[in-house]
């Protein structure tokens, strides 16, 4: 009888490994779509640096203030400046991303920006903001 019940929980144990491992090789049905991401490297001229770009309809703007339009609505967006010797501004800069923009913040050629950047340095403590003019980069996720 011990034979007959060790065979039983022998028959068992090999088919739950079948089953469980089995399952770990079904590959997972409704999972999360990944996010869509866009970046972009702004030269200090105002212009996009479309190797080191992706999904960027169109670009608009200057002198510090860019609106973008991209290849779907954003949730997130980090910039940075960017050492860049050509861009007419060096040194210490401030940049800031907008998702979504006001409605009153337009460029010509984009007037419904999905995200708008500025790019400033404040000319005092509390004294206001001059133009940019930095080079940047920026990277956007659904």
């Amino acid at each position: 009888m011990r034979s007959r019940l060790s065979k039983v929980m022998v028959m068992l144990f090999a088919c739950a490994v079948i089953v469980v491992g089995g399952a770990m090789l079904v590959p997972q049905t409704g999972s999360a779509p990944e996010p869509k991401i866009a970046y972009a490297h702004v030269n200090g001229d105002g212009t996009l640096d479309a190797a080191h770009s992706k999904n960027v309809v169109a670009i608009a703007g200057g002198n510090g203030l860019y609106c973008f339009k991209l290849g779907f609505i954003p949730k997130n967006a980090v910039g940075t400046i960017a050492n860049d010797p050509t861009a007419p501004r060096q040194g210490l800069g401030f940049i800031e991303t907008a998702l979504p923009p006001t409605p009153l913040f337009t460029c010509e050629g984009v007037p419904e920006p999905d995200a708008t950047v500025s790019t400033f340095e404040e000319t005092s403590i509390g004294g206001g903001q001059s133009a940019g003019g930095w080079a940047f980069y920026v990277v956007w996720r659904e």
